[in-house]
């Protein structure tokens, strides 16, 4: 019983030392590919969230004069401020294979089209000339934008565009909905 002993403490001492090293930086979490970009939420108290597959949407209801719609950084922030672009995209096309929204038209038949139909100068304006600036060491921007709540539903698809950062493929497109 005394030799087991002794074979067996610095087999177990043994065991753990070589399981450790094998779990050495598995704890360490910190995003190592390239600097992206996203949308991640809008501030709005009228606003009600989804999210369906690949992209945030919102609905904002009620008479309020603007909104924000935060894009998010993903990786090392800067020391420098960054610049983002984004546009309105005049239609988008739900892929339901990928179940994400598309700028082209899908090459199978598995897929709606969606059209913005939000008139800037009467149901919207953009109030940042579509740049996104995300301050120096900051991982948050913010699009500003004026509503005008229209008589019937309205929607908007924003898309993320390159400027200092690229757009994720993920989340570079936000559809907001304009409601009476």
């Amino acid at each position: 019983m005394k030799n087991f002993k002794t074979i067996l403490i610095p087999l177990i001492a043994a065991m753990v030392f070589i399981s450790q090293s094998c779990y050495e930086g598995m704890n360490d979490r910190t995003y190592q590919g390239p600097r992206v970009v996203e949308f991640s939420h809008l501030t709005h108290e009228n606003a009600s969230w989804s999210t369906n597959g690949s992209f945030w949407g919102a609905t904002i209801r009620e008479d309020t004069p603007d909104a924000e719609l935060q894009v998010s950084m993903i990786g090392a922030q800067n020391a420098q401020p960054l610049e983002i672009g984004y546009y309105i995209a005049e239609e988008v096309y739900r892929d339901h294979d990928e179940n994400k929204l598309v700028l082209e038209q899908p090459g199978h038949d598995r897929f709606d089209h969606w059209p913005t139909d939000a008139v800037e100068g009467e149901d919207y304006n953009i109030l940042d000339n579509g740049i996104i600036t995300i301050p120096a060491n900051s991982s948050f921007g913010t699009i500003s934008i004026g509503l005008t709540i229209p008589v019937e539903r309205r929607t908007l698809f924003l898309v993320l565009e390159e400027r200092d950062v690229i757009p994720s493929e993920n989340y570079k497109i936000f559809r907001l909905r304009i409601q009476p």
